[in-house]
């Protein structure tokens, strides 16, 4: 992992940052930009943060 957030742009410490793929876009983010931006549900339109999605991901892959 790079550790460097891409929404701030800022290097964050080793682990300080998670990263998310959807539809193959890769997306890194620190804890602050992961609570504040946001991702809208095309089918739905309901918005939720990136840390809630990475949040679900996460608990799928345990699941399986």
């Amino acid at each position: 992992m790079a550790d460097h957030c891409s929404f701030c742009d800022t290097r964050r410490p080793e682990g300080g940052t998670n990263i998310l793929i959807l539809n193959g876009d890769w997306m890194e983010f620190c804890k602050p930009c992961g609570e504040k931006e946001m991702l809208t549900n095309s089918q739905t339109r309901e918005k939720v943060c990136i840390r809630a999605v990475f949040e679900m991901t996460k608990k799928e892959n345990e699941d399986a």
